[in-house]
């Protein structure tokens, strides 16, 4: 199977093309999507996908996270923060799966107190723990089925002197992973220096460091194959993120 992410930068912005972002998700054509930062305007071809929202909108009317899976019998799962988060057990062909789809926070979150702003990256290491608490209460509940989760993790786990992370917010995330028997398969590889990502010429000709990533359980699921694509061609900006995916096998 052929699992996926995009942050689509709050999409149906006007300088977001949204047919754009559709035909180029047709083109990587993954069996289940996790699409971060979109709308309900984003819709993948019906005849072929079910949409899996949050239970709630964002305070854009929009949504920070959405699952689209080519397998439609699923079974909703709620999650500790229900506007931010989705997740959902999966019937595919060999056998179920859940899949969890977030945003963890980004650096310069304020926080929820109007009188007292928070410290930069504190609110992001906070939604760490929150996460990996939420993961293993899932995975308490639905033990032995393989677990997956995908998004917009803010930070950047490629080493790279460039990335965008907090020490304290990689080791609280490593901890978090290993305490719920999750490895991360998208970290360790610097994508732009292996010449995955293209230089962006808005961005003094830089490439992105990855932010996204993809982590699964580390028993019955093996990776075949991962991969990443710009968030750009060469007339327009589909995103502000790449998009990344991977090829797994789901073993018996």
């Amino acid at each position: 199977m052929k699992i996926a992410t995009w942050n689509l930068d709050h999409a149906s912005n006007s300088k977001r093309p949204i047919d754009a972002q559709i035909e180029q998700m047709k083109k990587i054509n993954a069996d289940i999507w996790v699409l971060t930062e979109t709308c309900e305007e984003v819709k993948l071809p019906a005849d072929r996908y079910v949409s899996i929202t949050p239970h709630r909108k964002n305070k854009y009317g929009k949504y920070w996270s959405t699952i689209w899976s080519k397998w439609k019998n699923f079974h909703q799962i709620d999650c500790y923060d229900n506007e931010t988060a989705v997740c959902a057990q999966i019937e595919t062909p060999d056998g179920n799966l859940i899949v969890y789809g977030t945003i963890i926070t980004w650096k310069n979150d304020p926080g929820c107190d109007p009188n007292k702003k928070s410290l930069p990256w504190a609110e992001h290491e906070k939604s760490i723990v929150d996460h990996g608490a939420d993961w293993r209460r899932i995975q308490d509940q639905y033990r032995g089925i393989p677990f997956v989760v995908m998004g917009d993790f803010n930070q950047s786990r490629d080493g790279a002197s460039r990335g965008y992370r907090s020490p304290n917010g990689i080791q609280l995330l490593n901890d978090q992973l290993a305490l719920n028997q999750l490895f991360c398969i998208t970290d360790k590889e610097d994508f732009g220096a292996r010449g995955k990502l293209t230089p962006d010429p808005r961005n003094k000709g830089l490439y992105r460091h990855n932010v996204d990533h993809i982590c699964v359980s580390r028993s019955r699921l093996t990776v075949k194959h991962v991969e990443v694509w710009d968030h750009f061609s060469e007339k327009m900006y589909w995103s502000d993120h790449n998009g990344i995916y991977a090829e797994l096998t789901l073993l018996p």
